[in-house]
């Protein structure tokens, strides 16, 4: 087979749009779009690759020139979620992307290729404690099918939240980002957390088009609650979602993501990812409430040869005091220097 594997163009995304919707393992971060959208907020370079055999369209790998916080270059796939990588319908195509991008850790004088995948043909294990699994959820054909095959304590509280005077509204037009914003960047201020810049997902925004919606909770016209879905063939992903900790007594969250759910129900999508969590952990537990099941999550980093390197994966003491001081910065101040810092950590 002649396989040949080339840089795509801004033309190509529908192409690859078309590709990618029609492919079960397929995330939206792996659209060109994401990576349109780092370009555009964080002015990091990528490079989208297509594999071709007879010039149908047969794999991608897109990955991004990421510079990290000590100024190294490395190349990864992709920054800022947790699955990437490869796209393709053989392992003979796979191997040919890979090592095209290994080409680019030389020429970019790279540190390491970094791929961002799941192990989805790796058997459910009983115990996976301490290790990172995406939460998948099978959707029904139906939200009321979903409602009905909830536990009753998951159903009695989103009851609860809408009896405490919650509302839940969705849209994706610029308000929506601010009032997104409003809530992460202060979720993200008393978890110790540098924030993204708002531009960021202005940027998304704008790379998604219809493909990104968010989904607001309000208390007594207050915006309480927030997250953000991407959409893609019949997947979906919510990469963040937040509440305002002085109004979780009411409990926002779960009308939040019943009502994500709901619409990822009525808009025809067969799987819904919740995002990275650590087996057995509390946000760990909130997933699998909804049905969610843990699929490992295999991020490799490769040398220039193509060789495993070691990667660390622990939370350090720098990383435990910097987060204790983040904490105690006025909110304005962490939201002006944490962009600075956060364009610069790939997760």
């Amino acid at each position: 087979m002649d396989i040949s594997v080339i840089q795509a163009k801004p033309e190509d995304s529908i192409n690859i749009d078309q590709y990618l919707s029609a492919k079960p393992l397929a995330s939206p971060y792996q659209h060109m779009h994401w990576l349109i959208a780092v370009k555009r907020a964080y002015r990091f370079d990528y490079s989208y690759l297509l594999a071709k055999v007879e010039n149908k369209l047969v794999g991608i790998l897109p990955v991004c020139m990421f510079k990290g916080l000590g100024g190294k270059i490395n190349i990864c796939s992709l920054p800022f979620c947790d699955v990437g990588g490869v796209i393709a319908d053989s392992s003979e195509i796979k191997d040919a992307l890979i090592q095209q991008a290994l080409k680019l850790v030389d020429q970019q004088q790279a540190a390491f290729l970094e791929i961002r995948q799941r192990l989805t043909d790796q058997e459910v294990k009983a115990d996976m404690t301490d290790q990172k699994v995406s939460m998948l959820l099978d959707l029904p054909d139906t939200a009321d099918s979903l409602f009905d095959s909830l536990k009753s304590k998951v159903r009695s509280q989103i009851r609860k939240a809408e009896k405490n005077g919650l509302d839940f509204n969705y849209t994706n037009d610029a308000k929506s980002i601010e009032d997104f914003y409003y809530v992460f960047s202060r979720n993200m201020h008393n978890l110790g957390s540098p924030t993204h810049s708002k531009k960021w997902f202005y940027s998304l925004r704008e790379s998604y088009g219809e493909n990104l919606l968010v989904g607001r909770v309000w208390f007594e016209d207050k915006i309480v609650g927030a997250g953000i879905l991407l959409f893609s063939g019949n997947n979906v992903s919510i990469p963040w979602a937040s509440t305002l900790r002085e109004y979780n007594r009411l409990a926002p969250n779960m009308l939040l993501y019943w009502n994500l759910l709901r619409i990822s129900c009525e808009r025809g999508c067969k799987q819904f990812d919740f995002g990275r969590s650590t087996f057995g952990e509390g946000t760990f537990k909130f997933k699998q409430q909804w049905g969610a099941k843990p699929v490992l999550l295999e991020w490799q980093i490769l040398d220039n040869k193509g060789a495993m390197a070691a990667m660390n994966t622990g939370k350090s003491r720098t990383r435990e005091l910097v987060e204790t001081v983040w904490k105690k910065l006025p909110l304005p101040i962490a939201n002006t220097l944490g962009p600075r810092l956060r364009r610069h950590i790939s997760l």
